[in-house]
């Protein structure tokens, strides 16, 4: 192999190495680079019969001297409501009790999947929401629950 050739071949696969680092990373469905991640701590059951629409069933149980906010300063209510057979809409409002701007997901587990839902920037002092709806529910018990992802 030529000397000429061989140092160019050497230059390009210099230039790959630095591509590894970006060719490997995953963001997992995500639109913003990960900083933190708290579970929500509301679970929704979801009762569906054929025929009928879908009982939701959800309780949360905290102390007065509790701390409700996730990540720093941030709020997560989730809400659902039936949509009709097999259907669930899903309400994630995500409000920014902080000073600073952030860009939020919450993922959620639909049984044993997980799906990221964007909710976008959210400023600071502001509420942000993202609606989801769940079609074609499986016949019996589904539960539901998140995280919250944020990012700067």
């Amino acid at each position: 192999m030529p000397s000429t050739l061989r140092s160019r071949l050497a230059i390009v696969l210099m230039m790959g190495a630095f591509l590894i680092p970006i060719a490997s990373s995953n963001l997992r469905g995500l639109t913003h680079v990960l900083t933190c991640q708290q579970e929500a701590e509301t679970p929704f059951t979801l009762l569906v019969e054929e025929g009928q629409e879908p009982t939701i069933l959800t309780s949360q149980f905290f102390t007065a001297d509790e701390e409700t906010t996730l990540c720093g300063g941030l709020e997560l209510n989730p809400r659902a409501r039936s949509k009709g057979e097999n259907r669930i809409q899903m309400v994630l409002p995500i409000k920014n009790t902080s000073k600073f701007p952030w860009h939020g997901s919450v993922k959620l587990r639909i049984g044993k999947t997980s799906v990221p839902i964007r909710v976008g920037e959210i400023g600071a002092g502001d509420t942000e929401e993202a609606t989801v709806t769940l079609p074609g529910l499986a016949r019996g018990q589904t539960t539901v629950d998140g995280s919250l992802l944020i990012g700067p």
